[in-house]
């Protein structure tokens, strides 16, 4: 009984029956979160901007498609201050994109800007091509993440290079990596004007592979930082002269902090000096 109605609302038909129902009706969302599907769907902002989003019956499309974008609990801020920078960025790089919906969401406020994003996990570039890793290295490495069927049908946002993270019924996969530093090279990437790397856990290493572009381009970077340990790593990578660190706060926003890994939460935005002007508005 159950097998068959994930088989219908992953059809066509079962698709249309759940845009008639959102017509009509939304669910509470304890139930409504339970209604995924397979299919193109539209988002609206409430600034404007739309963009189309594919849902693959995942947990957070399917939340942004009952409860809209804007209304959804999660990073509110960070997204917020994300699309204010994307509005004054040329090239905006999305390291561990996942489906891809920072980059759109970028693309969506500033379409003349030019936005790269990568996603290691196969299953999960499928959807990001429907809307490549990156190390402090190249090749093929192994890339790590948990829980049943999780690189053909599931999706998590936990998938890292780093094994120690989150071992528990853990599998692996080998995908190929590369640099920042390689890419820009092959690529004839002027600059990156502002950086999202969400990792988990190997955000030093994605900066450790930017190689001398990384002060050369100074861009601003929106990352995750998971420890104190984490945070000393990339702080070491830069100069204490030319950036400065904020963490963001998801119900206020930016607020400034001298010591990386220490914020309420686990998102941090660092800004060169000479790019303050850029983010005055958006610091509590």
């Amino acid at each position: 009984m159950k097998q068959g109605l994930k088989t219908l609302l992953y059809s066509s038909i079962g698709f249309r029956l759940i845009k008639l129902l959102k017509f009509v009706y939304t669910p509470p969302i304890k139930y409504a979160k339970k209604l995924r599907f397979k299919g193109v769907f539209n988002v609206k902002t409430e600034k404007g901007n739309s963009f189309k989003l594919y849902n693959n019956a995942f947990l957070l499309e399917t939340h942004i498609f009952w409860l809209g974008i804007d209304n959804y609990q999660w990073e509110n801020k960070t997204r917020e201050i994300w699309c204010d920078l994307s509005t004054k960025s040329n090239t905006i790089a999305d390291v561990g994109a996942n489906v891809g919906i920072f980059s759109v969401l970028a693309k969506a406020n500033n379409p003349n800007a030019q936005v790269i994003a990568f996603e290691p996990q196969p299953n999960i570039f499928e959807i990001l091509k429907k809307n490549n890793a990156i190390s402090n290295t190249s090749g093929s490495v192994p890339f790590f993440n948990h829980g049943p069927n999780t690189f053909s049908d599931n999706n998590t946002t936990s998938g890292s290079l780093n094994k120690t993270w989150r071992p528990i019924d853990q599998n692996s996969i080998y995908v190929e990596a590369i640099t920042l530093e390689s890419y820009i090279n092959t690529n004839n990437i002027e600059a990156i004007d502002l950086l999202k790397i969400d990792v988990e856990t190997l955000e030093y290493e994605v900066l450790l592979g930017y190689g001398s572009f990384l002060l050369k381009h100074e861009p601003i970077i929106i990352l995750e930082i998971q420890s104190k340990e984490i945070g000393s790593n990339i702080d070491s990578l830069l100069t204490i002269d030319l950036y400065l660190y904020y963490s963001i706060d998801e119900s206020q926003g930016l607020v400034k902090i001298d010591v990386l890994g220490t914020g309420e939460d686990n998102n941090y935005l660092l800004c060169p000096k000479s790019k303050i002007h850029l983010i005055n508005s958006l610091i509590c």
